[in-house]
């Protein structure tokens, strides 16, 4: 004798569902942009990160979740991991000569130099530009004939036409272009050695957090004094 069983009420409503499909959940609106500002959005979280982590922090799959897009979508703005490094270079490079130089032309403060050496320390240093420059070389990265490695003939041209102008306002000889070479090379490099060791120095110095900003105010008043006396 068979028995039979009585399926509730639910259950029957259940079996009769069972070959329905829920409903698929409407698609993220995908956001359109140009090649350019796809481009820029990339330059800028690659930057960021190398600010925070260094070069090797510049992970594709990092950038492209920052930014919010795919990891072939930065392959297709600039080929590879060294592409997308070579372009962050030309940037840096640009920023600290528009930077210099627009400080140089205006707003007054054409003689500060704590004021230009700010803007240098800023550049190479708090943006991580300098670490950047320096895995370059050491990894045999760098390329020195592409265009954007003239930045720094047309800042010492900037300068030294600047110093000329002060020169000759005070009735004073015009000054030697090595000697603003020089300052330029001088102030590069201090710029660097702080932004790849200085941090540790200050520390095993005995310097606290805002000995760094002392020492570039030292430094800029050094340089200052030296012009004062060429001057």
């Amino acid at each position: 004798m068979s028995s039979v069983v009585k399926s509730s009420p639910k259950a029957a409503e259940n079996d009769e569902n069972a070959g329905e499909t829920s409903p698929a959940k409407p698609a993220a609106k995908r956001i359109r942009r140009t090649a350019e500002e796809a481009r820029r959005l990339i330059l800028d979280a690659a930057e960021e990160r190398l600010a925070r982590q260094g070069p090797e922090g510049l992970r594709l799959q990092d950038i492209a979740r920052d930014v919010g897009i795919s990891h072939p979508a930065i392959l297709h703005h600039f080929e590879s991991r060294e592409g997308l490094v070579r372009a962050l270079v030309g940037r840096a490079n640009r920023q600290l000569r528009d930077t210099l130089l627009s400080a140089l032309d205006g707003d007054g403060k054409g003689s500060d130099t704590a004021y230009h050496i700010g803007h240098v320390f800023e550049a190479l240093s708090d943006r991580g530009t300098a670490r950047l420059f320096s895995w370059l070389l050491l990894t045999g990265r760098a390329n020195g004939k592409q265009p954007e490695h003239d930045v720094m003939h047309e800042i010492v041209d900037a300068i030294h036409a600047r110093r000329k102008d002060l020169a000759m306002q005070q009735d004073q000889p015009a000054p030697d272009r090595e000697d603003t070479l020089f300052i330029a090379m001088l102030t590069a490099s201090a710029a660097f050695g702080e932004a790849i060791v200085g941090r540790q120095l200050a520390e095993s110095a005995g310097l606290d957090q805002d000995g760094l900003v002392r020492f570039r105010l030292w430094f800029a008043k050094l340089v200052n004094d030296h012009l004062d006396n060429k001057n």
